[in-house]
């Protein structure tokens, strides 16, 4: 087992589980306790569901050196992308949602449009997240780490190319 040197990594993924969990779980909510069953609702809870086993997944691969070096670099590249994509389109889905606002938070009660607002900026918060590990990610691709061991990924099929 790898000695966890990423430290920053390790957080950043531990993050990403932390609000996946807190997006998904809200959007559940919405689901099932207040019959909001509509598909951007159930786009956030694949999107959520899937980003915290990712995440989980990729803490475990950021501390064990033989899943690092296969599961980094391009891997890791497309899949955070994938993720950005995901994220943007579940929060972005959430804040076109015109009936519940920041402005229809009331305090006093525990309303639908306060989860419905809970998953949103857990949304938001994730695609962040996401966006950050998708930067960290290209650069360690680019730095040499992971599958294409520091060529460019063309290099790679340079013979299957050449003929």
């Amino acid at each position: 087992m790898a000695d966890c040197m990423r430290v920053s990594k390790l957080i950043l993924r531990v993050l990403q589980v932390v609000f996946a969990l807190i997006a998904f779980a809200s959007a559940a909510s919405l689901y099932n306790s207040y019959a909001l069953r509509a598909s951007y609702v159930q786009f956030m809870v694949f999107t959520g569901v899937t980003a915290f086993l990712l995440a989980i997944f990729y803490a475990i691969v950021t501390c064990v050196e033989g899943l690092k070096r296969t599961f980094s670099g391009v891997i890791e590249v497309l899949v955070n992308a994938i993720w950005v994509v995901f994220w943007l389109a579940a929060a972005g889905s959430f804040a076109a949602w015109a009936e519940c606002r920041p402005s229809n938070v009331d305090t006093r009660t525990f309303t639908k449009c306060d989860v419905f607002l809970a998953s949103e900026a857990f949304g938001w918060l994730s695609w962040f997240l996401w966006a950050g590990s998708l930067i960290i990610s290209v650069v360690e691709m680019r730095r040499g780490e992971g599958l294409t061991g520091g060529k460019p990924f063309s290099m790679l099929y340079k013979d299957v190319w050449s003929g």
